[in-house]
């Protein structure tokens, strides 16, 4: 049970702190997830950064061509299928897109003249591309569209425009931007984000470096993936500029969030190395102050086991001053009362017989008293007197006690309560304060036993030289009134009654009757079925109408003599 209680304790203590363990963690979580999410909302920026990308690209574009098409010598040269004259314009526009391909056709979709020739397709012709058809046809284009480059089949970014020249179309020219890793090196340094590019699920160019090409989100939202001992937080979007019917066309932005979440866990490490010293002392604390109170505790729980047993035992009254001091001041107090109770009880049970005293202890001692039936005994030393003159004071008292303990101890072993003593006599009662089965009989076989012990003590009086004791002894059973009795200052337990008066007048024609123990018909009806006892006369009380039989007791009959005595009882069998 100690340790339950230690391990409770530690345990309420931990408790205690585990919310601030707890916030700790979930802290550094949060840090953690704030951190992340800052990646992903860089993710998320490219599509917008890609698409301004795209929209100004698309817009210088169309302005150059707008400049172009309008150029009167240029139209002159397309028109007059003037390689030189249109190449110059042409040249002069590659100069300043370095990065795109010029093309400038005539009418039939011959080519006339290239800018940057070095990145030029193989070859124009419609069959190339079919999308080329629309470009050499004069038609304005623009998006994606696949090209056989000099240097391997790709995708262009394309943006054309027809020249016209009086209403007819001469020819054509187009800005054609390569998707390759060139060009996604040059839009990752403005969006800060590594790029791939695919086309109906076919990776098409990356940008250098890229740790993996083949990451995508699959989902129109940015998520984080491990690749390669790293973590990567990526968004997969189609990008609006570059679409074309019956074509899909995907940009995965992807960026680096390894040295973020880093900087989470250094986080949580840091929050834990804060806390588990503090969780160390805590815990330390919570042993320490366990210890305490188990050991408290333990000591409170031996000492009450020894009170259980009847042994008073005190506990050591502890220094401090807490729940538990008070718990062992008050457990210390208790103890004192019970040796009070005690003690008050057995000087009580000097002056009243044990059950009276736990009886007056266990109720509100107040004046009055209840109708009760009883069996009442008197018994009364013959010539007492005479005994008395012949012997000191000194000596006639220890002579008295000896003979009132052993018939106390008759009394008493059959559950009776010795009233009080009158001088040389005692007054005993059956069923008061508390009833119980059996009270008749028990007198009867308490007076028989008080007539056995005082044979044997008579044995010893002889060895001694002292006078031997004869006693009388008279019994009635019927009802009379119990209860406090006197002034709330100075009250006796006591019964009153008729029957008292009767018992007392049997006992003194003991000696007229020339027998000891005699008993009432009342009580002889009672218990007429255990004991052997013979009529001797009927006798005139005072007061009553009627004349009273008495019987003189021999014994027990033979089945009552083998039942069984009560636990404890030290009687002597008649």
């Amino acid at each position: 049970m100690m340790k339950t209680v230690r391990a409770k304790l530690v345990a309420l203590v931990v408790a205690c702190m585990a919310p601030a363990v707890a916030g700790a963690v979930l802290r550094a979580r949060e840090a953690e997830s704030t951190l992340l999410d800052q990646a992903t909302r860089r993710v998320d920026r490219v599509n917008t950064s890609f698409a301004a990308e795209i929209e100004d690209s698309r817009s210088n574009a169309k302005l150059a061509l707008v400049l172009v098409e309008h150029a009167g010598k240029f139209q002159q040269a397309l028109a007059a299928h003037d390689a030189a004259g249109a190449q110059r314009l042409v040249s002069t526009l590659a100069d300043v897109y370095k990065y795109r391909i010029v093309l400038a056709a005539d009418a039939q979709g011959e080519l006339v003249a290239v800018g940057n020739p070095k990145r030029a397709p193989r070859s124009l012709r419609a069959e190339a591309s079919p999308a080329f058809a629309e470009l050499l046809a004069g038609k304005p284009l623009q998006g994606m569209i696949p090209v056989a480059f000099a240097d391997g089949d790709g995708y262009g970014m394309v943006a054309a425009e027809p020249v016209v020249v009086d209403g007819k179309q001469v020819g054509a020219v187009a800005l054609i931007t390569p998707i390759s890793e060139n060009y996604l090196d040059h839009l990752r340094k403005k969006v800060d984000a590594d790029l791939a590019l695919k086309v109906d699920g076919k990776l098409v160019a990356a940008s250098s470096g890229h740790p993996d090409p083949e990451l995508d989100s699959r989902e129109e939202q940015a998520v984080l993936e491990e690749a390669h001992g790293k973590l990567y937080a990526l968004k997969t979007f189609k990008p609006e500029a570059l679409q074309r019917p019956g074509q899909v066309v995907e940009l995965t932005a992807s960026r680096d969030a390894t040295e973020l979440r880093q900087r989470s866990r250094d986080l949580l490490v840091h929050s834990a190395m804060l806390l588990v010293p503090v969780l160390l002392a805590g815990l330390a604390i919570a042993l320490v102050l366990a210890r305490r109170v188990g050991l408290g505790v333990r000591v409170i729980s031996g000492a009450a086991a020894k009170v259980k047993k009847g042994e008073y035992a005190m506990v050591p009254e502890p220094p401090q001053r807490d729940e538990l001091g008070l718990l062992a001041l008050d457990f210390n107090a208790m103890v004192q009362g019970l040796i009070e109770r005690d003690r008050l009880r057995e000087t009580f049970g000097r002056y009243v017989t044990r059950q009276v005293a736990d009886h007056l202890l266990a109720n509100k001692v107040e004046l009055g008293g209840e109708l009760v039936r009883v069996t009442v005994l008197f018994s009364d030393i013959r010539s007492f007197t005479t005994i008395s003159e012949r012997m000191a004071p000194r000596e006639l008292l220890d002579f008295l006690n000896v003979y009132f303990s052993g018939m106390v101890e008759s009394v008493m072993a059959h559950d009776g309560v010795v009233d009080k003593f009158i001088g040389d006599a005692i007054m005993a009662v059956f069923g008061a304060p508390v009833p119980r089965p059996g009270d008749a009989l028990n007198a009867v076989k308490a007076a028989l036993e008080m007539r056995a012990r005082l044979a044997k003590m008579n044995e010893g009086f002889r060895a001694r030289g002292l006078p031997e004791i004869r006693a009388g002894i008279g019994l009635h059973a019927g009802e009379v009134i119990a209860g406090n009795m006197g002034h709330i200052e100075r009250m006796d337990y006591t019964v009153i009654g008729d029957a008292v008066n009767l018992a007392s007048r049997i006992e003194g024609l003991t000696k007229e009757l020339d027998t000891d123990v005699v008993l009432s018909e009342d009580l002889y009806m009672q218990v007429s079925d255990h004991v052997d006892a013979e009529p001797l006369r009927r006798i005139h009380v005072k007061g009553r109408a009627q004349d009273v039989m008495v019987y003189r007791l021999k014994g027990l009959r033979e089945a009552s003599r083998r039942e069984p005595r009560a636990p404890g009882s030290s009687a002597t069998p008649a």
